[in-house]
Formats: structure tokens, C-alpha cells, sequence
């Protein structure tokens, strides 16, 4: 029996349906699509606008459907949607909001609105929309530009009344996804000349640490200049949530080592045997889609300046101690020999990944600031010999104790807009976002990124490293056009400096007092105020011998607020 209700919001949808997944069919064509457990019973489409943003949930189920939001991932404070289609073709739907393990409440304000219902042989479709920002704070949550924490549940019958929703059970879960992603992918691609290239780890079994680091050797062979115009991961079966990101940098090696170079690869870090690299030129963490640069822009490749030594760095999570993990995972590259008009560029900016980096514990909201300063901003453009890059995509990463991390941008010692802000950061869903606006850097800019961490229920501080269990603090930027800077960083040094400023560095984090209020608030003002390093690299970045490496931390009067859109 096909029970089905459609409502009038203006204008009668289309009586045609367009496909947008293999056998589901649509009330119309979206944009994004996503499968929110692993079974593939709930299926979730999207659209979005600048206020606006429209679901459509096909879900394996004759009963209840609820979908929402929450600030953690979990089952509860969160934003609900909740609908069902009774046996006589009855709708009922409602906006609600969780507080514990009992049915939802309903809200005050009703914010999500009943699109179009249907229940079919294979289950139920709700269609609903709301605004991407309700101002209502006391039982809503904003839909944001950053990692949002998608909650589903369904039920298995329809419920006998709106204050009788039954127990979900194991049919729920959580999934984190980048929903005002602004990328409508293929479509940016209008190249015919374009081939693949592909780095890949090749039957690597990965060790039953918990934490390993793989690089691999990559030589391009001869193309002639090509722009990168796409990139994606390719990750082996059933390895899904053991590779967690991947990097791919190059750099200029000795040409007599080239040839001996090209297929080795060891532990990244400390390998005898492969150069490492700084310069960055894509990233990919877990979680995360294809990316598609600009119609305008392309990576460059190949060209005589092009380094043709790849160096690819694989993080690899393995909690469980594992030896029988068989990985061929890696990046494959879209190229095409019909160049566009701009080079793009990678700058990665934040804190060194050292011991340096110290988040104390029992803190629920500690920061670590990494600086991207002026002089580097000037003195890269001035070499490039231009007066404004655009920066159009940022990934941020951190570890599991991050929480949020903010790309912050300073000019004339004024803040400006944030580049771009994450306060549901999940450590298990990293990717690149494409900003909805690119953002215009001047020489003397300044960056800052702000990476906020938990470390409640922890008795000694989280140390920066490259281990899961440490701390990194980072943001990836693609821009355009190119500059021969690849690297903006920074480090705290604590005021302690000499030849054996390592050795008493170390010996102060260890022989801390945790338990004293006074040493874990000395910590945080070294972070905010206190004195560091910070400089800038890159292949062809020309530093003078006098550039000064000492700076001090400078925090505005008031950090940059988003202005609000609501009365």
C-alpha cells in the first residue's frame, strides 16, 4: 500500500522525480548525498542556500524517522526532527529537542518544516527544511561551515501517538559531515585531455603499533607541465578506519639519486633511506571526499621548476593492536595538459609538532596558538612580486583531544573575518573545505590558529608529537597564485635559551607540578603572550641570514566575533 502526502510550501513540487542515487529515487535533483550507517538503511540528500537548507531521508523503515544535530555526537543535547506515516496516510511531524534517554521533547518554536512524506514497500521518505540558523538557541543548533554532527534514529513501528515514540534501540548513530560543502564536484571539471596518476602504498602490512607513520618514494615521470585539477583517496576494503590521513609533499632531491628513489619506502621521521619533504601540495584525512580546485586554477606538475620527487606520509590507526592489515591505500590525481590560467599554492601554517607544544591536564577548554607572522607574508610576496593571493580552501587538523580550531587572519594589527572555524571538530572527519568566499592576503598579513582541547580525566599534560595519543595544531591552506612560501610556523620556547635549551625545556615539562593552579596558568600565558619561535620555509623561499626567528605572542583585545543574524 502506497501512503503518501504532499504539501504545498508556495509552489506544488514537481510531479517528475529525479535519480540521484542507484535505486532511490528523489522529489528532486540534490546536490549532496550521504549514507549515515554502515548497513545503507538511511540514506540522507541535501540543498542548500544562504538561509536555507533542505533534507530528503530515505530510510529502510516502516516506522518512526528522526533526524537532527548535536554539538558532541551523541544521542543527546541535540536539535531533532521526528516523522512518521501511519497505516491510514495520517502525517505526523514535529521539531524537538533531546535532553536525556526519554522521548524528545517538543519545541516551543517549531522550526523544521514538513516538505513532502511517502511510504513505500521499502520504507519511509521525509522531505523537510529549516534555516541554516533558527535564533533559537535555547532548543535549535546552527547549521555551520564547519564539521556538523549529523544524529539519526528510527524505529521499527509507527508510534500509537506523539508522546509514545519507542525506544530506537541499536538503530541509531552519528555521522559527521561537511554539509554547506560549497564544491559541486565533476561540474567544476570541463578539461577533455586529462589522465590519472596514482601514489599508492603497495601491500603494506601495516604493523599492530598503535601508531604508524609510512612514507613512500613517488618519481613523476616526464609529462611536460600538467595541472592538477582534482584529487581523491583511495582506500583498500575494509581499511576504512585505519588510514587516517594522508599527505603528499615534494621537494628537489640530488639528481643523482633520483633513479634509486623512486617505489622505497620506511617509517616516516626518522628514515635513513627517503628524503622527507616540506612542501605540502594536498591532504587527505578520514572522513574526507574528493577535492576539486577552482575552474581557474590548477596545481602545477611537471613543469621545469616542478620538483619531480613525491614523498607520500600515511598516518595509519591501528587501537587494536592488529597484524593482519594488508594496505594498498593512497591518492589518485586528476591531471590535464590544458593548463588553466593560475598556479595554486599550499602554505601550512600552525605549531612545530615537538614536545614544545604542552596542553596541560584536566583542562576542558586549554588553547595552543600557532602564529603564520608578517615578515613572512612580506617577505614571500615581495619574491613572488605580487600584491594579493586568494586563499579558497583550509584544512585544520589536531588529534583526539581537539575540540575546535579557528584560522584566524590579521592586517594593520586588526583582526579580519575568520578564514575559517570548526567548534565541532571531529578527529575522525578531516577534509579539505572549500570556503564559500575566497579570501583576499595582503602582504604584511598575519595568521593565527587556535586550537581549543579536552584533556578532563588526564593526571599528566599532552605533549605535540605526531603519535594519535599527542597533539598537533595545524592548518592547510590552498591558495592562488603561488609563492615560494610552503611553511609558516611557530613554537613556544618557554624564555629558556643557550645551547642546552633542549635538555632544560624537557626537564621543566617533566618535573611540573600539574596540581598546582599557579604552574598550569603560567603555562596557558606562555601560549597566549609569552615568547617563541616562528619562521617560514619553502623550495625556492629565499630567507636572509639576518631574519629574526624570536617573536612574541600578541593577542588582540577582543578575539573576532561572527556578527549574528538574528534580531
Amino acid at each position: 500500500m502506497l501512503k503518501c502526502l504532499v504539501f504545498l510550501l508556495g509552489a506544488m513540487f514537481p510531479g517528475t522525480f529525479g535519480i540521484t542515487k542507484p535505486g532511490l529515487k528523489t522529489t528532486e535533483p540534490f546536490d549532496h548525498v550521504a549514507q549515515l550507517d554502515e548497513r545503507g538503511m538511511f540514506t540522507l540528500f541535501w540543498n542548500f542556500n544562504s538561509t536555507h537548507i533542505t533534507f530528503e531521508a530515505h530510510v529502510e523503515t516502516k516506522g518512526w524517522v528522526g533526524l537532527g544535530f548535536s554539538g558532541n555526537g551523541n544521542m543527546f543535547p541535540g536539535d531533532v526532527a521526528v516523522g512518521w506515516v501511519t497505516d491510514q496516510g495520517q502525517t505526523h511531524f514535529s521539531d524537538r529537542h533531546t535532553t536525556g534517554h526519554r522521548t524528545p521533547d517538543v519545541d516551543t518554536s517549531q522550526d523544521w518544516f514538513l516538505l513532502y512524506a511517502e511510504e513505500t514497500s521499502s520504507g519511509t521518505v521525509l522531505k523537510m527544511v529549516r534555516k541554516l540558523q533558527t535564533c533559537d538557541n535555547a532548543e535549535d543548533i546552527d547549521i555551520n561551515n564547519g564539521t556538523n554532527r549529523v544524529i539519526y534514529a528510527f524505529g521499527s513501528e509507527d508510534p500509537q501517538n506523539d508522546r509514545s515514540i519507542l525506544y530506537h534501540g541499536t538503530t541509531r548513530g552519528t555521522k559527521s559531515l561537511f554539509l554547506l560543502n560549497p564544491d559541486k564536484g565533476d561540474g567544476n571539471i570541463r578539461e577533455t585531455k586529462i589522465m590519472h596518476f596514482d601514489f599508492l602504498n603497495l601491500n603494506y602490512m601495516v604493523p599492530n603499533d598503535t601508531t604508524t607513520y609510512h612514507c613512500r618514494a613517488f618519481i613523476m615521470p616526464p609529462l611536460g607541465k600538467h595541472h592538477i585539477i582534482k584529487y581523491e583517496a583511495i582506500i583498500t576494503p575494509g581499511n576504512e578506519k585505519h588510514v587516517h590521513h594522508i599527505l603528499l609533499s615534494r621537494c628537489k632531491v640530488n639528481p643523482q639519486s633520483v633513479s634509486q628513489l623512486d617505489g622505497k619506502s620506511d617509517v616516516c621521521f626518522q628514515s635513513k633511506t627517503i628524503p622527507e619533504c616540506s612542501d605540502y601540495i594536498l591532504g587527505w584525512a578520514i572522513g574526507g571526499e574528493a577535492f576539486y580546485f577552482p575552474p581557474n586554477v590548477g596545481f602545477s606538475v611537471g613543469a621545469p621548476e616542478d620538483p619531480v620527487y613525491y614523498h607520500l606520509e600515511t598516518h595509519y590507526d591501528n587501537p587494536d593492536g592488529r597484524a593482519d592489515i594488508l594496505d594498498n591505500s593512497g591518492i589518485r590525481i586528476t591531471l590535464t595538459s590544458e593548463l588553466r590560467p593560475i598556479d595554486a599554492g599550499m602554505l601550512q601554517m600552525g605549531i612545530s609538532f615537538n614536545y614544545r607544544q604542552v596542553i596541560p591536564p584536566g583542562q576542558s577548554n586549554f588553547i595552543s596558538r600557532g602564529h603564520c607572522r608578517d615578515t613572512c607574508t612580506r617577505l614571500s610576496m615581495a619574491q613572488a612580486n605580487i600584491t594579493e593571493f586568494k586563499i579558497f580552501g583550509v584544512l585544520q587538523h589536531s588529534h583526539v583531544a581537539g575540540v575546535r580550531i579557528t584560522t584566524r587572519h590579521f592586517r594593520d594589527g586588526r583582526e579580519l573575518p575568520l578564514i575559517i572555524t570548526d567548534p565541532n571538530y571531529d578527529f575522525n572527519f578531516q577534509d579539505f573545505r572549500k570556503l564559500p568566499e575566497e579570501i583576499a592576503v595582503h602582504p604584511g598579513d598575519s595568521f593565527r590558529v587556535d586550537c581549543h582541547y579536552n584533556t578532563v580525566g588526564k593526571t599528566q599534560p599532552v605533549l605535540g608529537g605526531v603519535a594519535t595519543t599527542q597533539e598537533m595544531c595545524m592548518s592547510f591552506a590552498y591558495y592562488y597564485p603561488r609563492i615560494p612560501m610552503a611553511n609558516c610556523m611557530s613554537m613556544p620556547n618557554y624564555g629558556i635559551y643557550g645551547d642546552d635549551a633542549e635538555t632544560r625545556t624537557w626537564q621543566m615539562i617533566q618535573n611540573a607540578d600539574w596540581t598546582n593552579k599557579t604552574v598550569v596558568d603560567w603555562f596557558t600565558q606562555q601560549q597566549n603572550t609569552g615568547p617563541g619561535y616562528a619562521w617560514c620555509s619553502g623550495d625556492s623561499l629565499k630567507v636572509p641570514d639576518d631574519f629574526n626567528y624570536l617573536f612574541t605572542g600578541n593577542l588582540p583585545p577582543h578575539d573576532f566575533i561572527e556578527p549574528s543574524k538574528c534580531p
